[in-house]
């Protein structure tokens, strides 16, 4: 560890407030953006409450105290670090065998059991900020890939590339799905989804959270201007989610002629 990079650091905790999508009221939970502090700055602040000790000592005390609690843990053990909390191995997964064999252990793994003043110190931690997480699908830039163009015109029939964010389209056919929406004189779309048209499934050759790339229908007119919606229910991972987010793109789509 390089002395000359330990700094004190200070601060309050930052809070996203997420829909609970697996109920369908208004539930919320709240998630901490986790920032970590290092050793150096734990060393920092010990050297702001005491001159007892030099930097360079407790770094090296705390390559001591690292090693010790390695080898512990190595022996099996659960250690107490510092009074804050213990430290402990456990297994992980299930044992297909009313008699397993040391071998058909599952892996060990650790947890944390915190101690009460551990606890009592988080509750006092103060929340500088506490926003609604942003879930919808956002829109960065739409690629005409026979033209490279990034102006929103796009050419019938040849392959288009947009890149964004929670883009992964996914859900019920019926509900969800990439539209082009024609506008009328006021660039006004029409909200019954009468006219839109839904691109079909098999025109996606990539459809990922970053990457929605497609071949754009032939049947778009060089004489309507369009509004791009993208409705989706994708969650984490492969997960479909009950809620269905939908995203509006705010630049007018043209479609050159042919």
């Amino acid at each position: 560890m390089n002395t000359n990079t330990i700094e004190k650091v200070g601060g309050s905790v930052n809070v996203t407030i997420h829909k609970n999508y697996f109920k369908q009221d208004d539930t919320n939970h709240a998630r901490v953006q986790r920032t970590t502090a290092g050793m150096d700055n734990v060393i920092a602040l010990v050297c702001d409450k005491s001159t007892l000790f030099d930097k360079a000592s407790l770094v090296a005390a705390q390559m001591l105290f690292k090693e010790a609690v390695l080898e512990l843990l190595q022996q099996g053990r659960a250690v107490n670090l510092f009074e804050l909390g213990t430290l402990y191995p456990c297994a992980q997964g299930s044992i297909n065998s009313a008699n397993p064999s040391p071998t058909e252990i599952p892996p060990l793994t650790l947890g944390f059991t915190p101690a009460q003043v551990s606890l009592e110190a988080v509750s006092k931690a103060n929340v500088s900020m506490s926003q609604v997480a942003q879930t919808h699908p956002v829109i960065n830039l739409i690629e005409d890939l026979s033209t490279h163009r990034f102006d929103n015109s796009l050419t019938p029939a040849k392959p288009v590339r947009i890149t964004g964010r929670r883009l992964k389209i996914a859900g019920d056919a019926g509900a969800t799905g990439l539209y082009f929406a024609p506008q009328d004189d006021q660039g006004v779309i029409d909200e019954t989804e009468a006219d839109w048209i839904r691109l079909e499934d098999g025109a996606f050759f990539k459809n990922t959270n970053t990457f929605l790339e497609f071949i754009l229908p032939h049947t778009l007119s060089a004489d309507t201007s369009y509004t791009l919606v993208i409705k989706t229910a994708s969650g984490r991972g492969k997960a479909v989610n009950k809620t269905i987010r939908r995203l509006v793109h705010d630049k007018t789509i043209t479609i050159n002629r042919i």
